[in-house]
């Protein structure tokens, strides 16, 4: 399978719409509710966030149950046993049958701290430039592994305006060396997909 950014942009773009406005969404969801309560986003970034992941999460749900939506029940959210929502603390988890995606908030554009044994699992896999050497030695692919892309996102707060997304960037991470991630490649979806659901 090929593993560039062009050919993961390629396969994920109705996803990565989806997810978009997911987002986009949640923020007004999350907005909404502080609003109403009259609290202030900025007092609580994590009650923000998960009010955001889990509108989001909603919005996403309905893909993974039906057949007809382009990425149809190929798109893993929910385990249909049970209400787990997919909502770790770290973001949202989506898998399809060619990558696992994990979505997380980062306003600094990086990704988080490898400190944990499964954040250090995600990030190693091989670069697409030894994965591409490799098939041309062995001349199959190895298919028993998904590949690991992060999509990080930030948005602006901006009083009288609706949500908006200020990054929206799809990265392969490729290792980590202590708790510094290294990044395989990165692609900014902003441009490439548009700010706002139309």
């Amino acid at each position: 399978m090929d593993n560039s950014p062009e050919a993961a942009f390629r396969r994920l773009q109705p996803l990565l719409v989806e997810v978009r406005d997911a987002l986009l969404g949640g923020l007004t969801v999350s907005r909404e509710i502080h609003a109403a309560h009259g609290w202030q986003p900025a007092a609580d970034r994590h009650l923000d966030h998960q009010l955001v992941r889990r509108e989001a999460m909603e919005r996403l749900r309905p893909y993974a149950e039906h057949d007809d939506h382009p990425f149809g029940t190929q798109l893993e959210l929910v385990d249909p046993g049970n209400e787990n929502l997919g909502l770790p603390m770290s973001g949202l988890i989506l898998r399809t049958p060619s990558e696992v995606l994990r979505v997380w908030h980062s306003d600094d554009g990086e990704l988080p701290a490898a400190d944990t044994q499964g954040l250090r699992d995600f990030y190693r896999q091989a670069p697409v430039a030894q994965q591409r050497l490799q098939l041309a030695i062995d001349g199959a692919p190895d298919l028993r592994r998904r590949d690991h892309l992060a999509l990080l996102w930030a948005d602006a707060r901006t009083p009288g305006r609706a949500p908006e997304l200020v990054r929206f960037d799809l990265v392969r991470p490729r290792d980590w060396a202590g708790r510094r991630v290294d990044v395989d490649w990165r692609v900014g979806l902003l441009d490439l997909l548009g700010r706002r659901a139309a």
